[in-house]
């Protein structure tokens, strides 16, 4: 089971993520945020936002 932190980052270009990080993303079509868990280290560059399965794994939605 995994915990979503409490003050969880918004994805964003240019970023660290480091494995088990977390990262919020606005869904508008059901008005929540996604949460998502890094299952790989990386540098935020386009492409490799969630859903990129190959660097994030769905947790939740809040």
């Amino acid at each position: 089971m995994t915990t979503i932190g409490v003050s969880t980052k918004i994805w964003e270009r240019n970023q660290h993520w480091s494995l088990y990080s977390q990262c919020g993303i606005w869904d508008p079509s059901t008005r929540s945020v996604q949460v998502w868990e890094c299952i790989r280290d990386h540098d935020s560059i386009p492409g490799t936002e969630p859903p990129n399965a190959m660097y994030w794994r769905f947790i939740a939605r809040r």
